[in-house]
């Protein structure tokens, strides 16, 4: 009996480990940075913005469904297999804010214009509220 409960829980253990997505965070800096216009370097860090907020909403998801899981698991053990441990999402959102502030440090010493600021999950959080409330003004 104590046999198949250890190999139960090693099992787990293992299987647990596999939860969520390894992460795949972007580098700081990156070859040819040094070489950007005002203009990549702009749209770099609008293109950067948006998948801060892709994974920003990814991360809040991903928080609700291990509160699922972990509700689930007092009744069901096993649910705690399904519950995002790694963090992925938030790792690469601040991979991403880090890449964006090299970028928009060295865009403001280039003195390009205008200034650019970066994205905080309060930006995140008007957008998405101001998306909601576009979508409900359509109905």
């Amino acid at each position: 009996m104590n046999k198949t409960i250890s190999a139960l829980s090693i099992s787990a253990l293992v299987l647990a480990g596999c939860a969520g997505r390894k992460p795949n965070p972007v580098a700081e800096v990156q070859p040819g940075d040094a070489s950007l216009t005002c203009q990549q370097l702009s749209s770099e860090v609008q293109v950067n913005n948006q998948a801060i907020f892709g994974l920003i909403g990814e991360k809040k998801k991903s928080q609700g469904g291990n509160v699922a899981a972990g509700v689930g698991a007092v009744v069901f053990f096993p649910a705690l297999l399904f519950m995002n441990l790694k963090g992925a999402a938030g790792e690469e959102a601040r991979a991403y804010q880090r890449r964006n502030q090299g970028l928009i440090s060295r865009y403001n010493a280039k003195g390009c214009k205008p200034e650019i600021k970066t994205v905080t999950d309060a930006d995140y959080n008007k957008a998405q509220k101001a998306a909601k409330e576009k979508k409900a003004a359509e109905e």
